[in-house]
C-alpha cells in the first residue's frame, strides 16, 4: 500500500454574520418591512450548511423618527465548497412590505457579491432598487391598487442581459456585516491576497 498524499481538488468558504439594518431617505413607504433572501451560485459551488433562501421577521421604525433605520439583525450563515471562484455566491434580497389595506407589495430589490476575505468589523451598504412603471396606465393601477411593480424573477438583477427595458430607481439602502474564512485556496494556488 503506497502513502501518497492526498491532494485536495476543492476549496471551502465559510461566510458568517447579519443583515443589520435598512435605511430609506424618507421613510418605508409601508408601516412594517419584511424581506426575502436566496443566496445564489455556480454550477460547480456546493452549499455544505445553511439555507438557500429565507424571510425575516416584519420590522419598523415606527416608535422612532422616519429616518430611523429599521433594524433587522437577521443572522446569515453559509459553507461552500467548489473547485473554482466562477459563480462566486450571490446575495438576492427582496424587500416588502404591507400597505394600508394590508396587502403585501414590494418595496425594492438589492444585491450583493459575497465578500472574498474580510471581517464584519466594516459594514457592506447595498442600495434598494425600485422598479418603475412603464407607462401612465401601469402607474395608475399601482396607485389605485396600493401595489409596487415587482420582478418575476429577482435573479434577473444578476444578468445584465435580463435588465434590458427595466427601469428602476434607488431608494434606500440596506446595512449588512458579513465575516469571510476561507480554506484550502492555497492547495489550488489561488491567491487572493
Amino acid at each position: 500500500m503506497s502513502d501518497s498524499p492526498t491532494t485536495a481538488s476543492y476549496f471551502n468558504i465559510f461566510i458568517t454574520g447579519q443583515l443589520e439594518a435598512m435605511e430609506f431617505p424618507l421613510g418605508p413607504n409601508a408601516a412594517e418591512v419584511f424581506c426575502r433572501y436566496e443566496v445564489v451560485y455556480g454550477p460547480d459551488w456546493e452549499l455544505v450548511s445553511g439555507v438557500q433562501s429565507g424571510i425575516s421577521q416584519t420590522a419598523s421604525n415606527r416608535s422612532g423618527y422616519f429616518k430611523d433605520k429599521i433594524i433587522f439583525n437577521l443572522p446569515l450563515e453559509w459553507t461552500f465548497k467548489s473547485t473554482t471562484p466562477f459563480g462566486w455566491p450571490q446575495l438576492i434580497v427582496c424587500i416588502y412590505g404591507k400597505t394600508r389595506w394590508g396587502a403585501e407589495t414590494s418595496l425594492g430589490y438589492s444585491r450583493i457579491n459575497l465578500p472574498v476575505f474580510g471581517s464584519n468589523d466594516n459594514p457592506i451598504v447595498t442600495p434598494i432598487l425600485c422598479p418603475q412603471n412603464s407607462n401612465m396606465v401601469s402607474e395608475l393601477a399601482s396607485w389605485i391598487t396600493g401595489r409596487n411593480p415587482e420582478l418575476k424573477d429577482p435573479k434577473a438583477l444578476l444578468s445584465n442581459g435580463k435588465l434590458k427595458g427595466i427601469s428602476a430607481e434607488s431608494y434606500g439602502e440596506v446595512v449588512f456585516k458579513l465575516a469571510t474564512i476561507l480554506r484550502g485556496t492555497d492547495r489550488l494556488g489561488y491567491d487572493w491576497g
